[in-house]
């Protein structure tokens, strides 16, 4: 939901694999002789030489010294997508002491060094995502797919795989050809302002599979409004089973207090309590706003796709394993978040289990709200087909979660099981 650095390498889309790190120096001759690339001379030597220079920056290339004459052969991309996300003139070629081969090999030789090496995260700019898209989007054996949503599907730290990444990566079997319209931070009012390149892609384009998540945005950085005051002890009324209740508070705040929770979730009053917890005026206009936007973009849908498209929305996890963690790269925070721990802070809220059944309620009352948006999907007689992928509960230790309301890129990839196209 947040801002991604400049000069993060990005993926083709053509294969939207994960990729992993490479250590170690380039080569012991690190200078080319000739040119490399588009319509290059392409000896061996000087290709591997940039091929070793490009998996080094994180792009998706093959070390083997060959490359296939053509704007599809990985190494040709990534020398395009290099050059436009690092504003240098695309020419698809590099040539000896050019201004992409040294800006490649500064770029090389102060690489940062990242806390989570193999866990690496690379999309591409838009301009050269819609590029291929485009390219790819009549070839009857790709499946065409739009990702629209906000930051657990963009997450904003370089090198680190978000559910983009992990769901196509877990489906490449059917040759994806990717729209990747995510945006970290979007509320989905922001996301319905910025439809033009969605209403285009769907409008001019055979669209296959829609990947939506939206309403995070909408709903975490109002929780100073949502929660009410007053509340900062789980009171007995709140549970039907006082056995059950007692085991929760004979547990040390942690992972097991966490996963028993969710377990005992069925024990809990949620009338009584949600009418304590929540201001309920406040945020069922949130959850209307969200309605209305999800059904905004169904109606855009409906219009211009078949019914053998298939509109995904997943439920976020519960958030409760990394309380107050705020974004990081290395041992550096950045200015963003957290979004849920300062709210029990300032309304005093110190129980755990208070805490974990607030956030428990709110992720289950938006689970209940895509049911709701799919009926109405139904009842309007949109023509595509609905999936409401539910994530709750995949992420149920510390070791899955990045911050506070991210997961981190082996969270991500155990969420993409529950995603098939």
């Amino acid at each position: 939901m947040y801002l991604k650095n400049s000069l993060i390498m990005q993926n083709n889309v053509l294969n939207n694999r994960p990729v992993r790190n490479i250590n170690g120096a380039a080569n012991n001759r690190t200078d080319i002789n000739r040119s490399v690339g588009l319509n290059a001379n392409n000896e061996s030597g000087d290709v591997v030489i940039i091929q070793r220079l490009l998996r080094l920056c994180a792009y998706p290339v093959t070390v083997n010294g060959v490359i296939r004459n053509g704007e599809t052969d990985p190494t040709v991309s990534s020398i395009l997508n290099f050059q436009a996300n690092n504003s240098l003139r695309i020419t698809g070629q590099i040539s000896p002491n050019d201004e992409t081969f040294v800006f490649l090999k500064n770029h090389v030789d102060n690489l940062p060094s990242f806390s989570e090496a193999d866990d690496e995260s690379i999309h591409q700019p838009f301009i050269t995502n819609a590029f291929f898209f485009r390219r790819n989007a009549n070839n009857p054996n790709t499946l065409n797919v739009i990702f629209e949503g906000d930051s657990w599907l963009d997450y904003p730290i370089p090198r680190v795989l978000d559910l983009y990444d992990t769901i196509s990566d877990r489906n490449q079997r059917l040759n994806l050809n990717s729209l990747h319209l995510a945006k970290f931070g979007e509320t989905t009012t922001d996301m319905y302002r910025d439809r033009s390149h969605f209403v285009q892609y769907v409008t001019n384009y055979r669209i296959d599979r829609i990947y939506f998540s939206g309403g995070g945005n909408d709903v975490f950085p109002q929780l100073g409004n949502i929660v009410k005051s007053g509340l900062s002890t789980f009171r007995n009324n709140y549970f039907t089973d006082a056995s059950k209740l007692n085991d929760l508070r004979n547990m040390p705040v942690g992972d097991d207090l966490y996963r028993k929770c969710i377990q005992y979730k069925n024990y809990l009053n949620t009338l009584v309590f949600d009418n304590d917890a929540f201001n309920g005026v406040f945020l069922n206009s949130i959850f209307s706003t969200i309605a209305n936007n999800y059904i905004r973009f169904g109606s855009i849908v409906n219009l211009h796709c078949s019914s053998n498209l298939k509109f995904y929305m997943h439920s976020y996890d519960y958030p409760l394993y990394k309380l107050g963690v705020r974004p990081s790269i290395g041992p550096v925070n950045l200015p963003l978040g957290p979004w849920i721990n300062p709210v029990f802070t300032y309304y005093g809220i110190t129980d755990a289990i208070l805490k974990s059944y607030i956030i428990i309620r709110l992720i289950d009352k938006f689970y209940a709200l895509l049911h709701y948006i799919k009926h109405t999907f139904q009842t309007n007689n949109f023509g595509f087909q609905t999936q409401i992928v539910d994530l709750r509960g995949v992420l149920n230790s510390s070791n899955y979660w990045r911050d506070e309301i991210h997961p981190n890129s082996i969270g991500a990839t155990r969420l993409a099981t529950r995603v098939n196209f």
